[in-house]
């Protein structure tokens, strides 16, 4: 089903109404990207994520780098400008194609992960699945409903 740009914002104000929270949550798209790509697919990508769960994506959110993942953080402009965004709270998460766009060794990951927490954000990943499925279902004998 296609919605239009009227019946979509609809759809947000009937949610911001029932829900008490009239303030959606704010994120910020980022990748980064070999040289010589064009960052439009995968940008797209990412904003079709946050906005299928009604996230807002500010226009000066949508960032990207292109060169090696290997290079930190801090060489990389796109990324200072996510981490501003993320420390001033203008934005409350992340959106990315992996977390290997952001952090290139196991080690640089869990630091990454460990400054997420220390500013209360979160990060979600396209291409990466669930690291920690759901439990099956255990069955109790006796155990009433």
């Amino acid at each position: 089903m296609n919605r239009t740009p009227a019946s979509s914002q609809r759809r947000r104000n009937i949610a911001d109404a029932s829900s008490g929270f009239p303030d959606r949550t704010r994120v910020v798209l980022y990748a980064n990207l070999d040289e010589g790509s064009n960052p439009a697919p995968v940008l797209d990508r990412l904003r079709a994520y946050a906005e299928a769960r009604d996230w807002i994506v500010p226009s000066e959110a949508v960032l990207f780098d292109t060169g090696l993942t290997s290079r930190s953080r801090r060489e990389r402009p796109g990324w200072f400008e996510v981490s501003r965004l993320l420390r001033e709270n203008h934005a409350e998460g992340l959106v990315a194609p992996a977390i290997g766009h952001i952090a290139d060794t196991p080690q640089d990951q869990a630091d990454f992960r460990a400054w997420l927490a220390s500013v209360a954000k979160f990060a979600n990943y396209l291409d990466e699945g669930d690291e920690n499925p759901m439990p099956a279902a255990i069955e109790v004998e006796g155990a009433e409903a």
